[in-house]
């Protein structure tokens, strides 16, 4: 009886870790990345430039 127990709850929480594994990989790929647009257009960076706005 103890070893039929045993198994059950390690079943029962093997069950559970994998269910919870693919639930979490789920989200991730519903969620994770955005797919890219159609039209990409390239990111604005800010640069700093050699101008430099003295007073003078």
């Amino acid at each position: 009886m103890p070893v039929l127990l045993f198994l059950t709850v390690i079943a029962s929480v093997t069950l559970g870790v994998l269910a919870a594994y693919v639930a979490v990989i789920c989200i991730l790929n519903a969620f994770g990345r955005a797919s890219q647009p159609e039209t990409a257009r390239p990111r604005l960076v800010l640069v700093p430039t050699q101008n430099h706005a003295s007073g003078d």
